[in-house]
């Protein structure tokens, strides 16, 4: 799999699948306001700026979900 950025990297996740910086103004995110089950391969999250209050989602997908059940 292969990560590439399309935006600048002060807007870029810290790590893959680490805390987002908020697309909007750059801050970096603590935690997620809401975390959902979608499916047996994916969790949604959430997310609030403190900064400039722009919410957002990510959605983390799981490559084998028999490896974490």
């Amino acid at each position: 799999m292969t990560f590439s950025l399309k935006m600048p990297m002060k807007y870029a996740h810290d790590e893959y699948l680490g805390r987002p910086s908020c697309p909007k103004c750059g801050t970096l995110i603590v935690a997620p306001e809401t975390s959902a089950y979608v499916s047996d391969n994916q969790i949604r999250h959430g997310w609030s700026c403190v900064d400039c209050d722009y919410d957002f989602r990510t959605i983390i997908e799981l490559s084998n979900p028999d490896v974490y059940a």
